[in-house]
């Protein structure tokens, strides 16, 4: 069960959004903070807009450009609505939703009992609040309307489009205290400090100072202005020069005055600048600095005006619910910086959104705060995790510290591909690069070391988040059984029923299934390049022949039958890490493109091209074979 802050005593629980831009129909739970997380144009910003439509302050105007357009339309049909539900809950002195809005509070106030439902079918909880958003085309007025109106119930997802409205209009004053702030990439606090509306200016616009203390300074001003004039032969120029204005314009006009400082306490936050600096560097206004101090500069005001907003209204004894919308605020900043951000934005009042690709963001997040935005087919999906899933506390603990928090990149990627050690790790993305002609980073897979067999974590969290995951593992007798264990616990098939799991065949690693497929000529030339010396396996094997493995493992016996594969094993086990990049590019680099790939690997990437819509590499021997 969410937490929520309990201060306003309410919480926005629930938004659905139907045929707004990628928004086909789409069901989004918001926590006291909600991560929105995935690729760029997956629907995240749309979602975002579609709440301020819904919410915000000064509620954005739609138009014909934000109805959804089905594949190959080029117009959307009238018919088309765009929708957006909105639900409110009373929230208990413990942040959870509490069973009534309390008697004579000021949200039954606001809103009158008419407004208030009393049935949540999916709980035992009662009352809450849900009104509806449209965009419908007018006859009458040949022109897209918006209309507000209360739902009469909340019904379940599958059904929700057909909820009943009531006739009664929702008013924006009935809104007002729960208005959503939007603040897009593009905050910029010097813009800021210039610009109508925004937070700083509505902020400082009026000062709070009594009438007195605002004549006193005035006149202090005025003085100030007019030492300055009298000091300045320039200014004192320009009076002069300025006067002859009086003889074209007016007659009895009173003459020219200039005012070097602003002489009206109101006017003084047009030229309001703010200074920065870093311990032992000059101040310099934040005109002057780089784009993310600005940009953190106008999260921070935000903060500031949400803080003073809550205060005044409860000095008035009025309630404000504050929401906030943020979109990417990493934006510009480096990753220690995006790290610190987290805890800013925990700081600030109210309800928070906040849209992201920064896996340092995103990885201090809870689980449940997560929602994952997946665009397929032109249509968006919205995933939050189901850790009602997991009983297990230390499953919970290793799902958020082993890999939110580590590896919080995989949240944003096309496709996961998991294997065990570091020997995968910096092998595969050399030979992806060979199959598909780009990077794994072009190609917007995660390629993840779960170090050993911990595979349950990554399994299960890219299971539920619908991100597309396949392994690639080692068929040694122990890590195989310690893989189905995963499997099983995540739900998934045994090994050899899921498609998209390779297990390397009779019992092999990584280094004997190289071995296997005649790679031992390759093999000795990475051992050569690795260890700069000619005939590296030979002077391995002169070496540590008949040294033993270990206690009771046995003794090394690189002189009989398959000595050499045995040596080669070894000595690619001793130096896996070092040696397994030069390995890779002697395999994928040779010019029978036949061999390039061996073929535990070569099934892995047929298996992920398959599924990710991607070519499948083929080779000129195939090509010829085809063409003929």
């Amino acid at each position: 069960m969410s937490i929520y802050a309990a201060d306003s005593g309410i919480a926005v629980t629930d938004v659905r959004v139907s045929n707004f831009r990628s928004l086909a129909n789409i069901e989004v739970t918001l926590g006291d903070l909600t991560v929105l997380i995935g690729a760029n144009n997956a629907g995240k910003t749309s979602f975002l807009d579609a709440m301020y439509a819904a919410i915000g302050a000064g509620r954005k105007t739609l138009t014909s450009d934000d109805i959804r357009l089905a594949h190959g339309e080029a117009l959307a049909p009238k018919d088309r609505v765009v929708t957006v539900d909105v639900r409110i809950y009373p929230i208990d002195a413990d942040g959870k939703k509490a069973a009534s809005f309390p008697v004579g509070s000021f949200w039954t106030t606001l809103w009158g009992t008419s407004f208030v439902l009393d049935m949540d079918p999916d709980s035992d909880l009662g009352e809450f609040i849900a009104f509806r958003t449209t965009l419908t085309w007018s006859i009458t007025k040949a022109d897209y309307v918006i209309d507000r109106k209360p739902l009469t119930e909340w019904r379940e997802f599958a059904d929700w489009l057909t909820t009943p409205v009531s006739e009664k209009a929702v008013t924006a004053a009935q809104l007002e205290p729960i208005a959503l702030h939007y603040i897009d990439a593009k905050r910029d606090l010097d813009d800021d400090l210039r610009r109508q509306g925004s937070f700083w200016r509505r902020m400082t616009d009026d000062l709070g100072l009594p009438a007195t203390d605002i004549e006193e300074l005035e006149n202090t001003l005025s003085a100030i202005n007019q030492q300055i004039v009298d000091k300045s032969e320039i200014l004192k120029h320009l009076k002069v020069s300025l006067s002859d204005l009086q003889g074209v314009v007016s007659a009895d006009s009173a003459g020219i005055d200039i005012a070097p400082v602003a002489r009206k306490l109101r006017d003084l936050s047009k030229g309001v600048d703010v200074s920065f600096s870093t311990a032992g560097a000059q101040s310099f206004p934040l005109a002057r600095h780089g784009m993310g101090t600005r940009s953190l500069a106008s999260l921070l005001v935000f903060r500031a005006f949400a803080s003073w907003r809550n205060l005044k209204a409860q000095d008035g004894g009025d309630k404000i619910h504050s929401v906030l919308a943020l979109e990417e605020p990493e934006a510009h900043l480096h990753p220690q910086a995006q790290r610190s951000l987290f805890a800013h934005i925990k700081a600030i009042t109210g309800q928070r959104v906040v849209s992201t690709h920064s896996p340092y963001f995103a990885g201090q997040a809870q689980l449940a705060d997560l929602r994952l935005f997946i665009k397929r087919g032109g249509e968006t999906t919205a995933t939050k995790l189901n850790l009602t899933a997991l009983t297990n506390l230390d499953d919970l603990r290793k799902l958020q510290e082993t890999v939110i928090e580590s590896r919080g990149d995989l949240l944003f990627s096309r496709a996961v591909i998991f294997f065990e050690g570091q020997t995968e790790e910096q092998a595969l993305p050399i030979w992806a690069q060979e199959y598909w002609g780009a990077s794994i980073h072009e190609l917007g897979f995660s390629f993840v070391r779960v170090n050993g067999t911990a595979y349950f974590p990554f399994v299960w969290l890219a299971k539920s988040m619908q991100i597309p995951w396949f392994i690639l593992a080692d068929g040694e007798p122990q890590p195989l059984l310690k893989l189905e264990e995963a499997l099983k616990k995540a739900k998934c098939e045994v090994s050899a029923k899921c498609g998209n799991v390779v297990v390397l065949p009779g019992g092999q690693n990584f280094e004997s299934h190289l071995v296997a497929h005649g790679y031992l000529g390759e093999i000795e030339l990475a051992l050569n390049e690795f260890h700069n010396v000619e005939n590296a396996l030979d002077k391995h094997i002169e070496k540590d022949h008949g040294k033993t493995y270990g206690p009771g493992k046995g003794v090394r016996d690189y002189k009989s039958a398959g000595g050499r594969e045995r040596a080669a094993k070894d000595a690619m086990s001793s130096a896996k890490t070092k040696l397994a990049k030069p390995l890779a590019r002697v395999i994928s680099g040779l010019e029978d493109e036949e061999r390039r790939f061996p073929p535990g690997i070569l099934k892995l990437f047929d298996i992920i091209a398959n599924d990710q819509g991607l070519p499948k590499r083929v080779s000129n021997k195939k090509k010829e074979d085809e063409d003929l």
